[in-house]
């Protein structure tokens, strides 16, 4: 096993699997028994997972801001494997162009329609989805990754803050709905964490804004960004029976950056 957590028997869905947080993930519920649904816009990348992970995984194409596509994706997983133990809607986007990061008054209607079409709204999908199943079958668990924007302000980028402080919202509200179902709902919410994408933006040498890395890392108490893993172990912790009671919690995996939160940022 990879973890002190045992998923033997269970079913899990991770959207958005096919590199970054969501594939740190579905590798380590894999490693940890469960049977996983890969699932991304990433064809390539989701199949590859899955044949490196073995006869457990399998990878199903899903846009989750098209709620057909989600509906079949749950549709297929119940089908294959008769049971959805584990929701994690991981899948999500934020403006990773130099251009894009604007204030308000400049910030494009297109952008803002976008960020809120899949990571508002496609996590809503998938949550109203998984439910579905889960209320049938009287049990299950439903995980979503905001992000530390849904808690403290950040500029530059008003859609994704809107989008992450709504999804921490719902799911509270969804704990309160499907807790007599037997259903438990809970957040994980990293801070700045290494990945292709943030190497991208902050982390690499080539990245739009790597004069800025140094400045941020300083506002972290543990001085370095998160790694995927560490996003992983937060979720795998929810997601199993040593989380038996907690219910509509927000757990915050963000190095100390938001107990001394720097507004300079």
């Amino acid at each position: 096993m990879d973890s002190k957590y045992e998923f033997n028997g269970k079913v899990a869905v991770v959207t958005g699997s096919a590199d970054g947080i969501g594939k740190a993930i579905a590798i380590k519920l894999y490693k940890s028994g469960a049977t996983v649904v890969i699932t991304d816009i990433q064809v390539e990348k989701g199949k590859l997972l899955a044949n490196e992970l073995g006869q457990r995984a399998i990878f199903i194409e899903c846009d989750i801001s098209d709620q057909k596509q989600v509906e079949s994706l749950v549709g297929r997983t119940f089908k294959t494997f008769g049971k959805l133990d584990i929701m994690v809607n991981n899948a999500g986007i934020n403006s990773t162009k130099a251009e894009k990061r604007v204030p308000i008054h400049q910030y494009s209607n297109e952008t803002w329609h976008r960020m809120i079409n899949v990571d508002l709204n496609g996590t809503f999908y998938c949550c109203k989805a998984a439910a579905n199943v889960m209320v049938g079958q009287k049990s299950g668990t439903i995980i979503n990754i905001a992000s530390i924007a849904g808690v403290v302000a950040l500029r530059l980028q008003i859609g994704f803050v809107a989008a992450k402080a709504a999804i921490i919202k719902m799911t509270e509200a969804m704990a309160c709905e499907l807790a007599p179902f037997g259903i438990r709902s809970n957040i994980v919410s990293p801070g700045s964490t290494l990945t292709e994408s943030t190497e991208q933006l902050f982390y690499g040498k080539e990245g739009q804004f790597s004069e800025n890395a140094e400045h941020l890392l300083s506002f972290i108490p543990q001085g370095r960004p998160g790694y995927a893993r560490e996003i992983a172990d937060a979720v795998l912790f929810l997601a199993s029976d040593s989380a038996s009671y907690i219910n509509g919690h927000n757990l915050v995996v963000d190095g100390g950056w938001t107990s001394g939160f720097n507004r300079d940022f």
